[in-house]
């Protein structure tokens, strides 16, 4: 029994102002990194579901026509030099 009373009263007391504000400004910052490694996550994702739809977009559409003659020009230089 004097072994149980004796743990009892090494236990820090708890009931200090400074102890449960340094518990609530642990505990807030870790409630922040949370909410801001959530809000990077749903950015991440909603940037790759527009990238996605873009491209599913694209797949359908004919090439632009800005790239198109960059291209043919290329060919024809090197059709004429052979």
């Amino acid at each position: 029994m004097y072994n149980l009373q004796e743990a009892f009263n090494l236990m820090p007391n708890l009931n200090i102002d400074e102890v449960d504000k340094a518990f609530a400004v642990k505990t807030n910052d870790m409630m922040m990194a949370m909410y801001l490694a959530s809000l990077v996550r749903s950015v991440i994702a909603l940037h790759n579901l527009i990238n996605n739809k873009e491209s599913r977009m694209n797949v359908g559409a004919p090439p632009a026509k800005d790239t198109k003659p960059k291209q043919d020009a290329g060919k024809k230089a090197e059709e004429t030099k052979a």
